[in-house]
């Protein structure tokens, strides 16, 4: 992704907050978590500018899932999420659902738009790392613990999350092709 269009959905992420468009998160407890903003549970009220749908399309072709069914039901609109964690917020370790059945896992292919000035270290299934300005990670988010440390300093950690719903063995065998 550019810098241009990180700048852009940067923009959008930070209109969104100051209309109060986004909901609180959850916490390892389930409790409304004010440190972490997202449209994850309120698609109906959004609507993603033009330009996050032609990325999601474009990664989606990229990583070879684009005629697979888009992540819904809850969690976000047109297949994507929004996560806005503001300055002392983390990401507690979870997975995602729901799953579309059971042969099917949850892609997630994401893209750190706004780094933080520290701080948020993303951990996926025992790995980690500090993804980059802009950078496509993508993993299976309901079949992998994952969560992101805390951030640190004054900047927010933007996230938008791309993918679809995939066929575990497909992804896990190779059949699907990331980048061909």
């Amino acid at each position: 992704m550019t810098a241009a269009e990180c700048q852009a959905l940067n923009e959008w992420a930070h209109q969104a907050v100051v209309l109060g468009l986004m909901s609180t998160g959850r916490n390892r407890d389930g409790q409304s978590y004010s440190k972490r903003l997202t449209t994850r549970p309120c698609g109906n009220r959004i609507e993603y500018p033009e330009l996050a749908l032609e990325i999601s399309n474009r990664i989606r072709q990229f990583c070879g899932v684009s005629s697979m069914p888009l992540i819904e039901d809850g969690q976000g609109r047109d297949g994507i999420v929004v996560s806005y964690t503001l300055p002392e917020g983390d990401v507690h370790a979870h997975v995602d659902g729901p799953r579309l059945s059971a042969k099917h896992s949850v892609l997630r292919c994401n893209v750190v738009t706004q780094v933080p000035d520290g701080g948020a270290e993303l951990f996926v299934g025992g790995h980690s790392f500090f993804p980059e300005h802009g950078e496509l990670h993508c993993f299976l988010a309901s079949d992998h613990v994952h969560s992101v440390s805390k951030v640190i300093g004054d900047t927010p950690r933007i996230l938008w999350m791309f993918g679809a719903h995939v066929l575990t063995d497909e992804w896990n065998s190779g059949k699907i092709k990331v980048g061909s």
